[in-house]
């Protein structure tokens, strides 16, 4: 698929991140998504640098085994996506409390 554009960068870093915050190898993550043995560390490791993007479904077995928001990876702004990742990790009533206080953070409408 040739190079790739900058939210490609911002997959193959938070990619790369979240692998590495779980102690997975390359070649571990692309087993666990079902990719051959043979060949999975450098499909994992084409995703990480940029040299390969992932078909949406793989980013989806991605964010499954990483424990993320499959959003995560394909968001262009690095806050956003941290603000995706802790609201993935927070419970049900404090998911609701984030959405009230960011509907309360919108400018009011005519």
């Amino acid at each position: 698929m040739g190079k790739l554009s900058n939210s490609t960068t911002h997959f193959g870093r938070r990619l790369r991140a979240q692998r590495l915050a779980v102690g997975l190898s390359q070649e571990a993550l692309g087993v666990a998504i079902g990719i051959d043995e043979s060949c999975s560390r450098t499909r994992i490791s084409r995703y990480e640098t940029g040299g390969s993007e992932p078909a949406i479904a793989i980013g989806r077995l991605l964010a499954q085994v990483l424990d993320v928001p499959v959003g995560y990876f394909y968001c262009d702004d690095d806050l956003e996506a941290e603000a995706l990742l802790i609201i993935h990790r927070v419970g049900e009533a404090d998911k609701c409390r984030i959405v009230e206080i960011l509907r309360g953070c919108l400018p009011e409408e005519d």
